[in-house]
């Protein structure tokens, strides 16, 4: 175990971000590629979750941040080019009113779910046995269930959700022909 790797298991649960395995540490992206610590390249599947569909370092991208950072990098507040971009999504989507910025896949879910039960008027959610859907409690419940239950009952991921979300999520099979 190197040096690094070492630093990752005491300071990160299980040793690593979530993702993959915790004696892997990625030093450089380059388009669709990635090299780790020891210099092995690797195709990146993930790209950050999705958000990076153009890839690492695509150089528009590292010009448009560039020429960003002495002006700040985040504001809790409207700013020019966050309006400017909200508009051109929405031009750009035919069902599309107004769009929330969000800083993760997790929140997107969450507001997702809670825009779901208000616009129903329902407090249930349903979701996939194994579907990823973010990190809240609703979300973790039946991603990677230890032990069969029967549909549709939830079960938590973790420790730590409270047993009222278990009544509020509907699992259904995911991947069943008919």
């Amino acid at each position: 175990m190197n040096e690094l790797t070492q630093i990752a298991h005491r300071v990160l649960p299980a040793g690593h971000f979530g993702n993959l395995a915790s004696d892997l540490a990625m030093v450089r992206g380059e388009g669709a590629h990635v090299w780790d610590s020891e210099g092995r390249e690797y195709i990146d599947y993930l790209l950050g979750s999705g958000p990076m569909f153009v890839g690492h370092a695509h150089p528009e991208v590292t010009a448009a941040v560039m020429a960003q950072v002495p002006l700040g990098t985040t504001f809790f507040a409207n700013n020019p080019a966050g309006i400017q971009l909200a508009a051109r999504i929405v031009d750009a989507m035919a069902c599309a009113d107004q769009i929330r910025f969000v800083s993760s896949g997790s929140e997107a879910d969450m507001y997702a779910m809670r825009v779901a039960r208000a616009f129903r008027g329902r407090e249930k959610i349903l979701k996939f046995e194994g579907g990823y859907h973010g990190m809240s409690d609703h979300g973790l419940m039946s991603l990677s269930p230890k032990r069969a239950a029967n549909f549709p009952q939830a079960i938590p991921d973790s420790a730590g959700i409270s047993a009222r979300v278990r009544d509020e999520v509907l699992v259904a099979r995911r991947n069943i022909t008919a």
